[in-house]
């Protein structure tokens, strides 16, 4: 099994939000994460699963409100 591992700079680049909002979310534990010594460190896989999940709760809450 591979894994796709990024840094923080890098999936601050990929998710277009900034370093300091990646590590509010972090302190939060509301994004997946781990460390390897002090370095903060993310699965890819992990946050497209973790982005997914976020759309699909927005598309529910969308749709209750329309009713």
């Amino acid at each position: 099994m591979t894994k796709e591992i990024c840094d923080i700079q890098t999936l601050s680049t990929y998710l277009d939000i900034s370093i300091s909002e990646i590590r509010k979310l972090v302190r939060e534990k509301r994004i997946p994460h781990f460390r390897i010594g002090n370095r903060l460190k993310f699965d890819l896989k992990k946050i497209n699963t973790w982005i997914d999940e976020k759309e699909k709760k927005e598309i529910e809450s969308q749709t209750w409100l329309l009713y």
